[in-house]
């Protein structure tokens, strides 16, 4: 009995220490650095670009033929043996240097899905830890109702307050536990996108910490885009439609055909040393071919050579205008983080304090009747207004800053 029991016990400390993982933001950037299938199908594309770089030098297939029979001479038994390599012009660098670009091209992509999915992973842990701040700021207003309904009930029970006051408290004090409510709706939906990111089997939470502002020590630059790897990615399809044109331009030359025979002439009779000797099947003529294979019909090279120069056209337009995009895009995240900043310092300058005061003098002065029920609420809630105000502009502030951070390529 005792056995099962500890069994049982040590069971259910398991589930919940499963249950209960908690990541602090490194944790759970590494995570799904290491987790997510998008990372992991990048990784796969630049071994596979790199493992395509051995096929720069790629030759066609060896031609060896046989020629037996009665081809020189009355003797029926006569062979040829002959060996013939194709080197295609593409062979001497286009073809390499395509594939460099490629493999560059999927390293770059996969540091551009990497900076996205930081990105991501930063704006749900944020998002989450300000519905966290904003669950105690609730739980703070919902002790602060639930002693007014008290209060309410008593004074309408000695006949200091009507149904009216009673009816308000008891509102105040449902909706809330109603915000409070959604709030945690708000961030099982968060735990659950985190779970998504980090492709974990438990649902995560984060590390139990205050919302705190991001730190954000980098000046505001307009060509810090620059360093953003989607961008360089972007640029390197540039490149790569250039040497695509290289290697279509290569497969348009001719191609050089070098081979090696070695044959019998039976019945030859040697005329050249003056012997008179006849070959037989043990003597062995050999001897080296070279060519060229010229293409004659150029109009199918032309329309390849040609579609590969509007490939590369359209990606450099497709590069300036990403570029132009993501230059405006920064800037107006430097605006919306100067917008930000300066309404954070306004709140934790002067309207957060005028709030903690308002708060607590209006509990005071409730408290010795110096003031009805409607005064007391109206300044419940303009408290509670910058309260709110102030975590939204938190979160904001930090928000903007992560999408800076995104753009420039900042992880």
């Amino acid at each position: 009995m005792k056995k099962s029991f500890f069994i049982t016990l040590f069971l259910l400390i398991t589930l919940t220490t499963r249950s209960q993982q908690l990541l602090t933001l490194e944790q759970a950037i590494e995570t799904a650095l290491k987790n997510n299938g998008s990372v992991q199908a990048a990784t796969y594309d630049v071994a596979s670009q790199r493992a395509l770089k051995k096929t720069g030098f790629d030759l066609p297939k060896t031609n060896v033929s046989l020629l037996y029979g009665q081809y020189n001479s009355y003797s029926k038994n006569d062979n040829n043996l002959t060996v013939a390599q194709t080197i295609p012009f593409t062979a001497f660098g286009s073809q390499s240097a395509l594939n460099r670009s490629l493999a560059t091209s999927s390293e770059l992509k996969k540091a551009s899905t990497e900076n996205e999915l930081v990105f991501q992973v930063k704006q749900v842990f944020y998002q989450l830890a300000f519905l966290r701040a904003k669950q105690k700021m609730l739980a703070q207003q919902d002790s602060i109702y639930e002693g007014f309904l008290k209060a309410a009930l008593l004074r309408y029970k000695t006949g200091e307050a009507n149904l009216l006051e009673q009816t308000t408290a008891e509102s105040q004090r449902n909706e809330v536990k109603n915000l409070l409510a959604k709030n945690k709706a708000d961030q099982v939906v968060m735990r659950t996108q985190l779970k998504t990111l980090t492709n974990s089997e438990a649902l995560p939470d984060i590390a139990d910490s205050d919302l705190a502002r991001v730190l954000f020590n980098n000046t505001p630059d307009s060509v810090a885009v620059q360093s953003s790897p989607s961008v360089a990615y972007m640029r390197q399809q540039v490149q790569v439609t250039k040497d695509e044109k290289k290697v279509e331009l290569a497969k348009a030359a001719p191609e050089i055909l070098v081979g090696f025979f070695t044959q019998t002439l039976i019945g030859v009779q040697d005329t050249e040393s003056g012997s008179g000797a006849i070959a037989t099947s043990s003597d062995r003529f050999t001897g080296f071919q070279v060519g060229l294979a010229i293409p004659l019909w150029f109009i199918p090279h032309q329309g390849r050579v040609k579609a590969a120069e509007y490939n590369r056209q359209s990606a450099m337009s497709n590069y300036e205008y990403y570029h132009k995009t993501l230059q405006g895009q920064y800037q107006q995240a430097i605006q919306e983080y100067t917008k930000n900043k300066n309404s954070l310092d306004y709140y934790t300058t002067s309207a957060l304090p005028n709030a903690e005061l308002i708060l607590k003098h209006s509990q005071v002065a409730f408290r010795n009747g110096e003031i009805g029920y409607a005064e007391y609420l109206l300044g419940i809630q303009k408290a509670t207004t910058i309260q709110e105000g102030y975590l939204q502009t938190l979160n904001d502030y930090n928000q903007s800053i992560i999408y800076i951070e995104f753009l420039s390529g900042n992880k």
